[in-house]
C-alpha cells in the first residue's frame, strides 16, 4: 500500500526507497518461504516510512547478508534508519524510515 500523499521529489532518496522495497521483495522470495508480503510505503510528519512484514518461515538468529546491509548503509546515508525483526514460524517484519531532506553523507 502507497499513502496517496506520498511525493518523492529528491532523486537520491527516491532511489533508496525503491532499492529497499526491491530487497524486501528478493528477500521474502529468495528466502523467507514467505506465502504472503505486506509493505506500506507512508510520509509522516518528518520522513517516509516504510513498513514490510511477511509470513514467511522467519529466523532465530538475524544473519544480515549483503541485501540487508546495503540497505541498511543506503538508508543511513540519507539519515534513516532501519529496524528488523524476526522469530521462527513467525515471518520478518521491517520498519525504516529516513528524513524527507538532510542527511545526505
Amino acid at each position: 500500500m502507497i499513502s496517496e500523499d506520498l511525493a518523492i521529489g529528491d532523486p537520491t532518496r527516491a532511489h533508496t526507497v525503491l532499492r529497499c522495497v526491491q530487497e524486501i521483495i528478493t528477500n521474502a522470495v529468495r528466502h523467507a518461504a514467505a506465502t504472503n508480503l505486506w509493505i506500506e510505503l507512508s510520509r509522516t510528519s518528518n520522513g517516509i516510512a516504510i513498513r514490510a512484514h511477511d509470513d514467511g518461515r522467519g529466523a532465530k538468529e538475524l544473519r544480515p547478508g549483503h541485501g540487508l546491509t546495503g540497505m541498511r548503509e543506503r538508508l543511513e546515508q540519507v539519515g534513516g534508519k532501519l529496524e528488523i525483526e524476526t522469530e521462527p514460524s513467525k515471518g520478518f517484519r521491517l520498519n525504516a524510515w529516513l528524513p524527507l531532506s538532510g542527511g545526505l553523507a
